[in-house]
């Protein structure tokens, strides 16, 4: 998932305010932790490796994908680059390294990451035992060792609703002692580069992922896929089954859907990646291509329904289909690893989303198929240009309760690791829904414009960029 992403030109910036030196300060001696020596391996340079784990435990050959290369760089490190720690002050706020060398996680000794992204959240909603699960991509640990001990994907589980300072995860499916397992391994098979999963959700105790299989990388933001398909586990997230009847094929080869998952339920090309919302009784899809530049579309379904394809509908822009060759678009084109929520803060949904400009940008709607308002710039491309991937925590303030504090995972391409992230909803700009009763267009365009960039007003500043060390 890292491979390809987007670049525009730099835009110009306000320079650190007369609080960076005890900014940087603080966050060097606090939570980020970020100057502390250790003993661990940089995620690894090649991608994929030869002769890389394909599987949970496995050791398959990825000489099968033709069309990437061994050898052909995964992260910065393979040009000397090490990855750093974005130091924000104003609106948006880096928490935390959550994964990597010099993580509070410490996510290298325990589950032999080094590498990874994503950080898909949801909540298990198991009431005894509360949980945040986390999803993440293609995984590295010791790059020392044949095959680097790349995976797929791998899960985490966290208790931690104290968010503040950081993000505890609690554990993760283990393959081994101190090496986090592949819960939905690649089949190893020709064609097929990697699984990676794209949505999480629970529904009745069962958590349920949304994932694609990546037949190959192209241009930046660009990729193939065989298909989507929904995973289930019944035991917390250990052990993850395919469920049958659930692929969407892409536009790479339908022949890589495995047996167990059966015949493929439709050809979905718009459908190969997703964002789940659970509202009133349904579970909403939103759906977007493969790759980083597609509209979204929207599904929903009954939430004990969830695996029956042919229960699903389809917003067609005035009401529910089951046609989706039907579907209108609900959100504009270039939205890339989206995630949806209720905010009880804002009274609305938000959307979290990189736009087309690599920016993190939040937009706001009353219903689930909008009209959603126009962008919110939580996090600027002028100040973390390697920046993707936004995916809210669902234990923020501003989801929970009515507090005004954002929490939301980010990754970045030089780092190659997920960093937790904050941005206060007090300085975010009100909008006013517009009236749909009002005979005449009002003067109040609050709703759909688009507000500036905090990078150039000044409302976010990038104070240092702290590079992580062992990277």
């Amino acid at each position: 998932m890292s491979r390809n992403i987007p670049r525009r030109p730099r835009r110009s910036r306000r320079g650190p305010s007369h609080l960076a030196v005890g900014t940087v300060l603080s966050l060097a001696i606090g939570t980020l932790t970020v100057l502390s020596p250790v003993a661990a391996a940089a995620p690894c340079d090649p991608w994929p490796p030869s002769g890389g784990t394909g599987g949970i435990g496995g050791s398959g050959s990825l000489s099968g994908s033709a069309t990437t290369p061994v050898g052909d760089p995964a992260t910065p490190w393979a040009n000397g680059a090490s990855g750093y720690i974005p130091v924000l002050e104003g609106r948006t706020t880096t928490v935390e390294l959550l994964t990597g060398p010099t993580s509070p996680n410490k996510t290298v000794e325990r589950f032999g990451i080094s590498g990874t992204d994503l950080g898909i959240l949801w909540e298990n909603g198991n009431a005894s035992n509360p949980q945040v699960m986390m999803a993440l991509g293609d995984t590295m640990g010791d790059c020392s060792v044949p095959g680097d001990q790349w995976r797929s994907n791998i899960l985490f589980r966290s208790s931690d609703r104290t968010l503040s300072n950081g993000m505890r995860i609690d554990d993760a499916p283990m393959e081994r002692a101190g090496l986090a397992k592949s819960i939905l391994p690649r089949s190893n098979l020709p064609g097929e580069v990697t699984v990676i999963p794209t949505a999480g959700v629970e529904v009745g105790g069962t958590q349920y992922l949304r994932y694609m299989s990546v037949a190959s990388w192209g241009a930046p933001g660009e990729w193939v896929t065989n298909y989507s398909a929904l995973a289930a586990s019944g035991d917390n997230g250990e052990n993850w089954t395919p469920v049958a009847g659930t692929a969407r094929t892409g536009t790479g080869s339908a022949r890589l859907v495995p047996a167990n998952l059966g015949a493929p339920f439709t050809t979905h090309t718009a459908g190969q990646m997703s964002a789940f919302l659970k509202h009133d009784g349904y579970v909403y899809e939103y759906l977007t291509p493969s790759g980083r530049s597609g509209a979204v579309t929207l599904a929903r379904v009954p939430e004990d329904s969830i695996e029956d394809m042919s229960a699903y509908e389809f917003w067609n822009g005035t009401g529910w289909a089951a046609d989706h060759e039907a579907t209108a678009t609900v959100l504009p084109s270039r939205v890339s690893e989206l995630s949806v929520s209720w905010s009880p803060r804002l009274g609305r949904f938000i959307a979290l989303y990189t736009n087309g400009n690599n920016d993190i940008v939040m937009r706001q709607s009353a219903t689930p198929e909008g009209p959603w308002s126009g962008e919110d710039i939580l996090l600027s491309y002028a100040h973390v240009p390697t920046l993707y991937g936004a995916f809210i925590h669902p234990w923020s303030p501003a989801v929970e309760t009515v507090g005004s504090d954002l929490y939301f995972t980010m990754s970045t391409w030089d780092a190659y690791n997920v960093f937790l992230m904050k941005t206060d909803l007090n300085r975010i700009p009100a909008r006013t829904l517009p009236n749909p009763n009002a005979r005449m267009r009002a003067a109040d365009d609050s709703w759909t414009r688009d507000t500036p960039d905090p990078a150039e007003t000044g409302e976010t500043v990038l104070i240092e960029r702290l590079p992580i060390p062992g990277a």
